[in-house]
């Protein structure tokens, strides 16, 4: 539901309805946005919080062994994108395979 919030001097408005349910607090940064005749405010870090996941622990170290096998030169190559799903579909396969001998 919309909240009308009436403008204050220095044309400052107050967010404390809101804050909560977007994870919004004191010394938190926004982006302003004007779009489609309104203004839009998007909670940031100094990445923006959609984002902010790549940076946790588990995400780091998913980058750091994915580099670490790229520079092994680790990584297969398609000539299309069929290719690229069969071997998707037959590693799947395989795993299923040897989850069932399990």
């Amino acid at each position: 539901m919309p909240i009308v919030q009436q403008i204050q001097k220095r044309m400052l408005i107050s967010l404390a309805k809101i804050a909560k349910d977007v994870n919004l607090h004191e010394g938190d940064h926004v982006v302003i946005e004007q779009k489609d005749g309104g203004i839009f405010l998007r909670p940031v870090d100094w990445v923006d919080k959609s984002q902010a996941y790549i940076w946790t622990e588990e995400w780091q170290e998913k980058i750091r062994r994915s580099e670490e096998a790229l520079a092994n030169g680790e990584y297969k190559t398609f000539e299309n994108v069929e290719d690229c799903i069969k071997d998707l579909e037959d590693m799947i396969n395989a795993n299923h395979s040897k989850n069932e001998t399990i």
